[in-house]
């Protein structure tokens, strides 16, 4: 059984990388870091899926998409893995009528205000309100200040964004 064949851009050319025999070893790129063109097999509903996605975000091709599918999941494994601090964005829309709220809310931020940089709040209605919340601190804080807000009676709904340099992206 041979194997499938690989193609790489260089230059802005495409590259043919020739089929060799099984058992022999050969890079699965190219000396520089071009870019590796591979084959990937969906079914057609998650194709059709991944376009509408892909068109919904106003990408032009799918391997810009697929490019940066790949970067949010390194930047997650990346932030989890990362020693030391890092950064992530709290969001949270709740009803700023229900009791007591607003307090609770405040006094889980300030007893954490080292983790704290800024807060945005917005009025979205006559009783709901948007909050966005920058943390500073180790991956694992930042998660557990992040889920005791999320976890708070009246918070409709909230998502920690992890954040990242991008360093160590490509």
């Amino acid at each position: 059984m041979s194997t499938p064949v690989a193609y790489y851009h260089q230059g802005g050319r495409n590259i043919t990388m020739k089929r060799v025999r099984q058992g022999a070893t050969r890079r699965s790129r190219p000396a520089s870091d071009g870019a590796v063109r591979f084959t990937v097999s969906l079914p057609a509903s998650l194709m059709r899926t991944l376009d509408r996605l892909r068109s919904a975000r106003r990408y032009s091709n799918r391997s810009e998409f697929v490019r940066d599918l790949c970067r949010a999941e390194l930047v997650k494994k990346e932030w989890h893995e990362q020693a030391g601090e890092t950064v992530g964005v709290l969001v949270l829309v709740y009803d700023h009528d229900t009791r007591a709220l607003a307090d609770k809310l405040a006094d889980i931020q300030h007893d954490r205000h080292e983790m704290i940089t800024s807060a945005l709040h917005v009025h979205l209605d006559r009783h709901t309100c948007l909050e966005v919340i920058p943390l500073r601190g180790a991956a694992h804080a930042i998660e557990r200040l992040a889920n005791d807000l999320l976890s708070v009676k009246g918070v409709r709904y909230g998502q920690l964004v992890p954040a990242t340099t991008g360093k160590t992206l490509t």
